[in-house]
């Protein structure tokens, strides 16, 4: 698939879920449409969500003084988090317009629009200049990368020396599962090209130039929003059911193939053949 279609169908499929995530994952009110962290800090699924956020501020220990890049923002909602409970300037981008938009109105609702900054633009090629940051940030955002090592290598020019790239994603356990119908099925509902493997993400870490490569496998504390995007997808099975019945307007193809996923997700990681993970490195 070409890039700007590929591109197209990733603003289409936010666009068009952006009510399944305002319904089951709190993203009024969390502005987040990632997994949730769950530790002994945490009593409550939305909780967890913005936990993910402070594991991921502390895996790259960021600063109030740091100036992040929020790779795939969202609708703000890991900019706004930052922002507001460090004081750090971030700007976010993603491929969306719409989601511009979104995240400049939430962030004038959190009183933080001074200190963040969206805009729209494809975060493998972007137009800042070098060494414009002191971290990049990507929240279940870099799945969607045409090219996930060039990213990375796009990464590592914008960062300052001395500035960390972390990511928080879903990893294939071996790159050939993405052929498993398991991962694919899941990753066609979720619009996701294809998903990388560890190993090859830290290796693609260390060729740009990156050091203090750390992995960690966090699928136990991520299986909790697994287990529920599952429940989700028999609650959302009723209701499509509910909607046929009573004649209303039906759901689309990506709606029914983002309800699928949800099913396979959960299956793909009690399988084994995809871990929850955060990959964090150093520019020199």
């Amino acid at each position: 698939m070409q890039s700007a279609d590929y591109h197209k169908r990733i603003i289409e499929y936010y666009k068009d879920t952006e009510n399944a995530y305002k319904d089951s994952w709190d993203l009024n009110n969390s502005l987040a449409i990632h997994y949730g962290y769950w530790d002994e800090k945490v009593n409550s699924f939305p909780e967890s969500l913005l936990r993910m956020n402070e594991i991921m501020i502390e895996t790259a220990e960021i600063k109030s003084t740091d100036k992040v890049l929020d790779a795939g923002c969202g609708v703000g909602g890991s900019s706004i988090f930052m922002a507001t409970v460090l004081g750090c300037k971030v700007t976010g981008i993603t491929l969306s317009e719409r989601q511009v938009q979104q995240a400049n109105e939430n962030a004038a609702k959190k009183n933080v629009e001074d200190l963040v900054n969206f805009k729209a633009m494809d975060y493998s090629a972007t137009d800042f200049p070098d060494a414009s940051f002191d971290v990049v940030w990507g929240c279940e955002s870099i799945c969607y990368a045409d090219d996930k090592e060039k990213f990375i290598k796009e990464a590592f020019r914008l960062l300052k020396p001395g500035g960390r790239l972390v990511v928080a994603d879903g990893f294939v356990t071996d790159f050939t599962n993405n052929e498993n119908p398991i991962i694919s099925q899941w990753a066609d509902g979720w619009q996701v090209n294809y998903l990388e493997s560890p190993e090859r993400f830290k290796n693609f870490m260390q060729a740009a130039g990156f050091t203090d490569i750390n992995y960690h496998n966090i699928s136990k504390q991520a299986s909790h929003s697994s287990r529920r995007l599952y429940r989700f997808y028999f609650l959302a099975k009723l209701y499509l059911l509910w909607k046929k019945v009573n004649f209303s307007k039906p759901a689309t193809d990506m709606q029914k193939k983002n309800i699928m996923a949800c099913k396979y997700q959960y299956k793909g990681m009690k399988k084994g053949l995809w871990q929850y993970g955060i990959a964090v490195g150093k520019k020199p």
